[in-house]
């Protein structure tokens, strides 16, 4: 299922959010298209602004069940030195990271299913950090005290 979530704001600086439901689309160009021409029929019925329109596709990819035992309150944290950053460092965790990839010593090695996920967050790839940077290489893993 699809949705807007949408959000107006009056002169007066009050918001509220209205969530409209979609049919489902083909492409998600479709669904852009969709969203574009709603937005501007809203346009022409309310003298309100809309300050943000998000495009939500929900449940897109399936997800998994969670381990026995798993803890959110077992991490790991990854360093990593960031793409064109000149040297600046960011950080990511990865909240409960399976023991059975720590060494132990407390450190995460970067290789294997760690490496192939952290991979992810590298320039060139599909994902970015919190604060839209990428990654040129990632240096240390460890666990969370």
């Amino acid at each position: 299922m699809a949705f807007l979530s949408v959000t107006l704001q009056d002169d007066y600086g009050r918001l509220t959010r209205r969530r409209y439901e979609m049919d489902e689309q083909s492409t998600l160009a479709d669904y852009i298209t969709a969203a574009t021409s709603f937005i501007g029929a809203l346009e022409d019925v309310t003298d309100l602004g809309a300050i943000r329109v998000d495009l939500v596709l929900e449940a897109i990819v399936s997800g998994f069940a969670e381990t026995a035992g798993a803890n959110v309150d077992v991490g790991a944290t990854f360093t990593g030195n960031v793409y064109g950053g000149n040297g600046k460092r960011a950080s990511m965790k990865l909240p409960g990271i399976k023991m059975s990839k720590v060494d132990p010593d407390g450190s995460v090695p970067l290789t294997g299913d760690i490496g192939t996920w952290l991979a992810e967050f590298e320039n060139g790839e599909d994902f970015m950090l919190s604060d839209g940077e990428q990654i040129d290489a990632w240096v240390r893993g460890v666990l969370d005290k």
